[in-house]
């Protein structure tokens, strides 16, 4: 119907249990849970009962992405709501694959080049001599 639902929006206070200015929202259409995510943590909240499920916040990195909590001796050095940078450096074997991409065109656009001038050259000179000596020969043998 492309609208909203009459009394919409409504104030985040209903949802009990999710942090205040959450980063994000996604319903999972699997399970009909609605997840709330803000830094590295989430909420799995119950639709049906309004209300955070039990053992929650739970850390993003460790459940959807597999990564390892920190070890007990860093957890002295950061605290939950320290935010992680991660860079990831490319090598520049990129620069092979442009390379690539632009040689095969040209080749290609070469080749269409070629064969327009043939077939211009044929209609205009006619077709060869050998050409319609081996037609002629093929059909006295046929």
């Amino acid at each position: 119907m492309r609208s909203m639902d009459p009394g919409y929006p409504k104030p985040i206070t209903i949802w009990k249990g999710i942090p205040e200015s959450p980063q994000g929202a996604f319903v999972h259409k699997e399970n009909g849970f609605t997840y709330f995510y803000k830094g590295k943590e989430y909420w799995k909240f119950n639709n049906q009962m309004l209300r955070v499920e039990p053992g929650y916040p739970r850390s993003i990195l460790k459940d959807f992405m597999g990564c390892d909590g920190p070890k007990d001796r860093d957890k002295d050095r950061h605290s939950p709501q320290d935010d992680v940078d991660i860079v990831i450096k490319l090598d520049n074997t990129a620069s092979t694959v442009k390379a690539i991409a632009i040689v095969i065109p040209c080749i290609l656009a070469l080749c269409l080049l070629v064969l327009v001038y043939t077939v211009f050259q044929f209609k205009r000179k006619g077709t060869p001599r050998h050409i319609l000596y081996c037609k002629r020969s093929m059909q006295e043998w046929v």
